[in-house]
């Protein structure tokens, strides 16, 4: 293991900043990553779009 490299026992919470500032929530992953299973060409598709 690299001398620069931490590791934790466990996890923790994100911050309330970090969550108001991200892109999708839980739930929207969660949709997202099925999509993405189901049907990766079109899902890919239309983030390429984006």
């Amino acid at each position: 293991m690299k001398d620069d490299v931490q590791t934790t026992a466990g996890t923790y919470p994100p911050s309330s900043d970090f969550v108001s500032g991200a892109h999708v929530d839980a739930e929207r992953y969660e949709e997202m990553y099925a999509r993405s299973i189901s049907d990766p060409d079109g899902f890919w598709a239309e983030q390429a779009q984006r």
